[in-house]
């Protein structure tokens, strides 16, 4: 049995009443029993007694408003009802039943559920005698115990924005603004190419008559293709390729999933990457008098980042630590779920931060090819620092979710009113006050933390000493997204990571002399 299972491998057989179980009928017959990790198949068989109460109730609500010709309204006989209307009051009926007696089964069973009940309505049948049985699956909350949190050692860097960062970050928006010309050269890195696409695999045939990619890892029809790069690099325009790939488990199309596919791609058009010189006519463009100006500016704005950057790294080796620390297993189909909204919101975040579409695609192709792992991370963290959340009766106020989603329409130029009223239609609202809790959980743990201050240059006499291989740390939520390389892309170009990064996988290093931990592949 997992250890975080809230309930034994055993069947349980209970009785439940109904909703407003207040009535003499007899008792629904609950059953319960494991149907994979952190999974229950929960099977109920309601009595005859109480269908025939609840067809009872359903055509007496019927027989006072029902029109049957010949009669007044609320003077046909029942018999008359069940001829005209039976089909759909049984049918009613056994919604109803069905809907009053799954929340009183779970709660009987003393379930912490994730999600909406997995069950087929259409293969359940309300009999003209007997019982009716139905069963229904649903996924539950792990249980778990949480690591010492008391004295968590974490390092802080100390360090400067020197003329490297801000090259990098110069680099970053030189990128950005790169144009395209056609070329019947050979492609290279950075190049894009326009191409013919056939998808082709069991029961499979899928064709994209225009597909866009870039010479780098890309994506297509949702498949990641993170060698793609190499794979194109010195072709030409009428050239083909054809790539074999298996397609995710966790992919849109369930059709595909787990599927063996050839992917064909003709190219028809070889487009050239054209980066723009650093020079003052780029810095006019920019809104700069000068080169020296423009680096003066970013300068002052990588400057202003490095407290929240630093802060950031902080919980980020909270993060490190509270996932290696901690031991327990996931519902598959959460971690499913959770793998594609995760790929989706980091592709609207990024696009809101501004960073070019051309690079997302690159991460986005190398975050779906490791996304159920870093889903996994999320959701552990997830679960963690709301049971510490809980365990230090940690609330947010109205006050400070107001204060965070000004900030966001401050960020987007939004009306934080107009903001709100979206966020709260979509759901959004609860998940800012969740990141909200997250993070003041981290800071209660920062606060009994052993920080330990570090310089550059200690940071590297360290690294040299070692294996010369620092992994990366496992990060979570949206709180705890600094050491990511979506974060990356904000600040940097795709070479030396910044001082706080490398903070935050030193401290993972650490950590993994006494155990193996995952990769963060974001």
């Amino acid at each position: 049995m997992s250890e975080s299972d809230p309930t034994p491998e055993t069947d349980i057989d209970e009785s439940v009443t109904a909703e407003g179980g207040s009535d003499e009928l007899p008792e629904n017959k609950v059953n319960v029993e494991d149907s994979g990790t952190l999974k229950k198949k929960i099977t109920v068989t309601v009595p005859r007694e109480r269908i025939d109460a609840k067809m009872d109730e359903m055509f007496g609500e019927l027989s006072t408003s029902a029109q049957v010709p010949g009669f007044r309204v609320g003077r046909a006989p029942r018999r008359l009802l069940e001829k005209r209307f039976g089909k759909d009051v049984r049918e009613d009926v056994r919604n109803a039943l069905i809907g009053e007696s799954i929340g009183t089964a779970i709660e009987q069973a003393d379930l912490t559920t994730m999600g909406e009940p997995d069950m087929n309505l259409d293969e359940v049948e309300l009999p003209d005698s007997g019982e009716m049985s139905f069963d229904f699956e649903v996924e539950i909350q792990p249980e778990f115990d949480l690591p010492k949190t008391e004295g968590i050692e974490v390092n802080r860097d100390i360090f400067e924005v020197d003329s490297d960062r801000v090259d990098e970050y110069i680099d970053n928006i030189r990128e950005g603004q790169a144009r395209y010309e056609k070329t019947d050269e050979p492609t290279e890195e950075g190049d894009a190419i326009v191409a013919r696409a056939t998808i082709t695999g069991e029961g499979i045939e899928h064709e994209v008559p225009q597909a866009n990619l870039r010479i780098a890892a890309s994506m297509l029809e949702g498949i990641p293709l993170p060698d793609l790069g190499e794979t194109l690099k010195g072709k030409t325009t009428g050239d083909e390729v054809t790539i074999s790939k298996t397609v995710s488990d966790s992919h849109s199309n369930e059709d595909w999933q787990g599927k063996d596919v050839e992917i064909q791609l003709e190219i028809t058009e070889v487009n050239r990457r054209i980066i723009p010189e650093l020079n003052d006519a780029f810095a006019e463009q920019s809104g700069f008098d000068s080169v020296e100006e423009l680096r003066e500016f970013v300068a002052s704005r990588l400057k202003a980042r490095v407290d929240t950057e630093i802060q950031r790294s902080l919980r980020d080796q909270v993060c490190a630590y509270l996932i290696e620390n901690t031991q327990f297993d996931l519902p598959a189909g959460v971690v499913s779920r959770h793998t594609q909204r995760l790929v989706q919101r980091r592709f609207v975040e990024l696009l809101q931060r501004g960073v070019p579409r051309e690079r997302i695609e690159e991460n986005l192709a190398e975050l779906q090819a490791a996304a159920e792992e870093e889903a996994t991370a999320n959701l552990k963290l997830s679960f963690i620092l709301g049971k510490i959340a809980d365990e230090e009766d940690i609330e947010v106020s109205d006050a400070e979710i107001n204060s965070r989603v000004a900030q966001m329409a401050a960020q987007y130029g939004r009306r934080p009113e107009r903001l709100r009223q979206e966020l709260t239609a979509d759901g959004s609202l609860e998940q800012v006050a969740i990141s909200i809790r997250e993070e003041k959980a981290l800071d209660k743990l920062l606060e009994d933390a052993r920080i330990t201050e570090v310089k550059p240059e200690d940071k590297a006499d360290e690294t040299e000493e070692g294996d010369g291989t620092v992994e990366k740390a496992s990060t979570g939520t949206s709180a705890k997204k600094s050491a990511s390389k979506s974060e990356k892309d904000d600040e940097t170009d795709d070479g030396d990571e910044t001082a706080a990064k490398k903070a935050t996988k030193k401290a993972k290093k650490t950590s993994t002399k006494k155990k193996s931990t995952k990769k963060d592949e974001t």
